[in-house]
């Protein structure tokens, strides 16, 4: 549910979070669908629950004055405080918009990540009318070692032009491409040949929203290599970095029992 707020609230809201830096991070594993072996982490933001029941409201908000790039920073920063614990050989994935990236201080701060390993997953959904710009951020960023990913594949428009321009390392399949795949040869279909899309331009294709059994193993059929979702884990704290190796998985897939 999409919360209704009044702008002075949302304002005065934003700016509390902000001055109490008042982002808790919670992490998706992104797991092989081969092995089930952890390969990254995608770092989600959460608010507290009296002011913003879903952190779609609170981003939505602190845009809406002017606040969200501010927002977006915060939670990129509270995410890399983590960036210690992570496992060897996975990386952690945050999330910008094409706004975000393409301000200085956010530039700046990722690259001071850049040798940490991080992934940088574009969620734009709106044209983007100075590709020049953005290309030139990520390729900087790539140069650093900073894989670039775009989300929300098939979602719409806005991700096949991002995928065609910026050429990124990682491409997350839409959880409305992945949901029912089992049972839609369409969405099956679409999936194949996105496989060798991104096989042709040596890019990771990772498939969001797995929740059932049969989504999981339709993907891995369709040669899939990577995969996030309820059924393979909820977000949630990293686990005691004494338990994860990128050898064995140290999670339980989550069933229909949400």
């Amino acid at each position: 549910m999409t919360m209704t707020i009044t702008a002075p609230a949302a304002l005065r809201d934003i700016r509390e979070i902000l001055d109490a830096q008042a982002i808790q991070p919670t992490f998706q594993p992104v797991v092989s669908l081969k092995d089930g072996v952890v390969k990254a982490y995608e770092a989600l933001a959460r608010f507290d629950g009296t002011r913003f029941e879903n952190p779609v409201d609170a981003f939505a908000a602190a845009s809406s004055v002017g606040l969200g790039v501010e927002l977006e920073l915060l939670a990129v920063e509270r995410a890399f405080e983590y960036l210690n614990e992570m496992p060897a050989g996975a990386f952690l994935s945050a999330n910008l918009s094409v706004e975000a990236l393409l301000t200085p201080r956010v530039h700046a701060m990722l690259l001071r990540h850049a040798d940490a390993g991080i992934a940088i997953e574009l969620t734009e959904h709106a044209q983007v009318h100075d590709y020049p710009a953005l290309i030139a951020v990520t390729e900087r960023l790539r140069a650093a070692g900073i894989l670039i990913a775009v989300d929300d594949t098939g979602a719409g428009f806005a991700s096949l032009s991002h995928i065609l321009q910026l050429r990124p390392d990682i491409i997350k399949l839409d959880i409305t491409l992945t949901r029912g795949i089992d049972t839609d040869p369409v969405r099956a279909a679409l999936a194949r040949s996105l496989v060798g899309f991104a096989q042709d331009i040596g890019a990771v294709l990772i498939a969001e929203g797995i929740e059932t059994r049969p989504e999981h193993d339709r993907l891995k059929s369709l040669h899939v290599q990577l995969g996030q979702g309820y059924f393979l884990a909820r977000p949630g704290p990293l686990p005691d970095r004494a338990l994860i190796t990128t050898g064995a998985n140290p999670y339980e897939p989550v069933r229909d029992d949400r």
